[in-house]
């Protein structure tokens, strides 16, 4: 997963994808994949549960928009499809160097999101076999049960004597915790761990059968896992209250990456993934703020916005669209509205106080980050993916244009002072002729007084200076020899 984290010069070749990708030596090299063996079509849209895409794909559409795969694909009844997408960051990771597909998993740990419970239902956004979020509802009273004050799969009924129900989201896992009753009628605490009975079915949450085993992977090793070098860093922002030195986890990413815009994207992506529970969401969202341009606010535009305020509107702004339009194309169409209410219900307000100790720590490294409410964002992201408009975007976003241009147009740097010009000692020759080729210095005393400059030029007679004809006739002996044209000397003479 966020293979783009560590990769650049990312390019899409056919059906291959081909990149360069850091290593955990911290070089990089080549590397390619073929996505055509991961990813198929399921009746004109993308299926990661399948292969040959494609094979049925109109080749000049393919392409790559960031991190999504985009294409137009062939329908069952041979028509084209409408675009299709996918964001590539949710299943491909970089391993050592290897770019590889990583299959849609079945674990609840993985590819979900703000899974809530609403007495004896539980329900989140679950990704599909399209690659997209799909929104889904279980009920757990059909298959957990309470057999004498605890927790029992394969039963039912729980919520009927029980009490206080809650959902825990640990290191690792996620917890049904109650107060049950036992036969005497008495309660006590219980819990049991939702991962090892419901899973992902492609897109639904379902229980797992007795016949059936799932992949127990510890989400916080696999974030590990996917990222060279700071993986296990991002993984721990996860967990910052359980974590004595947070500082430690800012400056390892600080100095794997050496770039402040990574850093920051990163770690806004990891709060953003913790405040909705889902880790594999914020990973995407963290590598695409820190490799996409324009999102963070550059520094000759940051200085020459004076007011603090309106810097800090600008940087929600820009963040809070990327979320957004990055949040809508992961989500399938005609459930936004339901999966907005959901992330937005999920939502913790804790969000703002992790923010903050990252812009303390920015501060002591002598970088300023413009302080916002990232927990106002995301209410408005979710608010803007339900069909509400962001005034206070809308005008952070023009005075942001406004100050772009400004900087295109005004030069804040001094001009460079003309060079002097060298001393001209003859005139330059007209553009019409020919270059002025320098005569070698002779004496003085073998100079011949001259009264102009001759040019001569055999190609060209037509430029040669006329001769003015005689009003008397000339003397029959010249007093010197002139050197004038053959054909003036035979009219002259023929005259005499």
């Amino acid at each position: 997963m966020a293979f783009s984290l560590t990769s650049k010069h990312v390019e899409l070749r056919g059906s291959w994808l081909v990149a360069l990708v850091r290593k955990d030596d911290n070089t990089w090299t080549f590397s390619k994949l073929n996505l055509n063996d991961h990813v198929g079509n399921n009746d004109g849209n993308f299926d990661v549960t399948m292969d040959r895409w494609y094979n049925s794909a109109e080749h000049w559409t393919c392409h790559l928009r960031g991190p999504f795969l985009c294409a137009q694909l062939r329908t069952l009844v041979g028509s084209w499809a409408p675009e299709t997408y996918v964001n590539l960051d949710l299943f491909i990771r970089n391993k050592d160097g290897n770019l590889e597909f990583q299959k849609l998993s079945d674990s609840l740990l993985f590819y979900t999101a703000c899974l809530t419970l609403e007495h004896s239902t539980l329900r989140g956004l679950v990704v599909g076999r399209d690659g997209k979020f799909h929104t889904s509802e279980l009920n757990l009273d059909e298959n957990i049960g309470n057999i004498n004050g605890k927790f029992e799969a394969g039963e039912r009924h729980y919520s009927r004597s029980g009490r206080n129900f809650r959902l825990e989201h640990g290191i690792d896992t996620i917890k049904l915790t109650a107060e049950l009753a036992d036969y005497a009628g008495d309660h006590h605490a219980a819990e049991i761990e939702l991962s090892d009975c419901v899973i992902n079915r492609k897109g639904q949450l379902d229980f797992l059968r007795r016949d059936e085993t799932v992949d127990k992977e510890q989400w916080t090793t696999a974030i590990a896992d996917q990222i060279p070098l700071f993986g296990s860093s991002v993984a721990g922002l996860y967990h910052l209250g359980e974590h004595e030195n947070e500082e430690q986890l800012y400056r390892k990413i600080a100095s794997s990456t050496n770039s402040a815009n990574i850093t920051v994207g990163t770690v806004i992506g990891a709060f953003i993934g913790r405040a909705i529970k889902s880790p594999v969401l914020g990973m995407v969202l963290g590598a695409g703020l820190s490799t996409s341009p324009n999102v963070l606010i550059g520094d000759k535009v940051a200085k020459a916005i004076e007011d603090p305020a309106t810097r800090s509107q600008i940087l929600e702004a820009t963040v809070g669209k990327y979320v957004f339009v990055t949040l809508r194309d992961m989500i399938a169409a005609d459930q936004i509205t339901t999966a907005a209410q959901w992330l937005d219900a999920a939502l913790t307000p804790s969000v703002d106080d992790w923010m903050k100790g990252l812009v303390a720590w920015l501060e002591r490294q002598d970088i300023t980050l413009p302080e916002f409410s990232l927990y106002t964002m995301l209410k408005r992201v979710f608010a803007r993916l339900q069909g509400e408009i962001i005034e206070e975007w809308d005008k952070a976003l023009e005075v942001l244009q406004e100050t772009k241009k400004r900087v295109e147009i005004l030069k804040l740097e001094p001009e460079p002072e003309p060079e002097p010009e060298p001393e001209v000692l003859v005139e330059a020759p007209a553009a019409d002729e020919p270059e002025t080729v320098e005569v070698p210095h002779q004496k003085a005393e073998e100079e011949e007084p001259q009264t102009c400059l001759l040019i001569l030029e055999p190609t060209s007679p037509a430029k040669t200076l006329p001769v003015p004809e005689p009003t008397t006739p000339p003397p029959k002996t010249m007093p010197r020899r002139m050197s004038v044209p053959r054909w003036t000397s035979l009219r002259l003479a023929s005259r005499r």
